[in-house]
Order: C-alpha cells, then structure tokens, then sequence
C-alpha cells in the first residue's frame, strides 16, 4: 500500500517524522507546536491572540478535520490503531489550548505541561473520547484535553490577575 495518500497519511500523521522520536513522541510534538507558536507570534499575528478568535476558531476547525483524515488509518500505516508515531492529534490540542489566550512565555510553559497532564492523566471524558473508531476518536481525547488545558489556563491567569490586583 505505498499510494500517495499513504504517505501523506505517514508523513502528516507523524509531523514529518517527529512521531519516530525514540521516546515521549507525543510530548516532542507538543513541544515543537510550543515552539511554533512562540517563534511565529509576530508571524501569525493575525490568527494568535484574544483579537483574533475567529480566525483562530477556524484554524482549529480545519487542524480538527485534517487530523481525523490524516489519523485514519493508523492501523494499516503504522499498524496500530492509535500509534505513537502519530503526533498531529497532539498538535491540534496543543494549539486548541491557547485559544483566546495571550501568547507568552509564561502562558505557553503552563499550557504545555496542562494539556499534557491532561492528555496522559486522560480524566472523564478524555478517556471515553479514545473509544471511537478511526481518526475521529485518535484526535478527538487531545481535542478534550486541550480544551480541558485552555479552561484551566483560563481560570489560572483570571486567578492570576485577580491576586495581583488583590494584593496591590
């Protein structure tokens, strides 16, 4: 089976390869999306940031959807449903992570160790979400997660502020 989808399946689904990392290739592909963002905010201006949340929401839908083609077929690829190899779910949840959120330093280190926290740990419902067949259910737990990791980001720079303010 070497027909061009294949490949592209091969190669999106691992990021380029980055998903034959020897070890924690989820957490390699988390943190070169971390990487991504904090080197191309000036670049991706018009899609990063509270201001531009539309843009960002379609972005994400897009990822979304090129994630469940891409995650597909993991079995017939890397010959597990799941695989290791495949890194672009994570992307996806990483990125939906710091949706309407600020882009710094600061929110990237706490978004990187919440949404992996979450994507590990897999508390209710990220866990039922890896039930579902097919690239759907491989992409749909980060999606979870991410979502789990941007509502506490959230709430933690909200807290944040409200202490800073509290104690001036």
């Amino acid at each position: 089976m070497n027909t061009i989808v294949y490949w592209i399946r091969k190669l999106g689904a691992s990021c380029f390869f980055i998903g034959y990392f020897p070890f924690a290739s989820g957490t390699v592909g988390s943190a070169i999306t971390i990487a991504i963002l904090f080197f191309g905010k000036d670049h991706f201006s018009f899609l990063l940031g509270p201001d531009n949340a539309l843009n960002y929401w379609w972005a994400i839908v897009t990822i979304t959807a090129v994630s469940f083609f891409l995650t597909d077929r993991g079995k017939e690829i890397f010959g597990q449903d799941d695989p290791k190899q495949t890194v672009f779910d994570e992307v996806v949840g990483q990125f939906i992570t710091f949706f309407m959120i600020p882009i710094n330093i600061r929110t990237l280190a706490l978004g990187f160790v919440l949404f992996r926290f979450f994507d590990i740990v897999k508390p209710y419902p990220v866990y039922r979400l890896e039930e579902i067949e097919g690239g759907v259910g491989v992409t749909m737990d980060d999606v979870a997660a991410g979502v789990l990791a941007n509502v506490t980001l959230m709430f933690s720079i909200w807290a944040y502020k409200w202490i800073i303010v509290f104690l001036t």
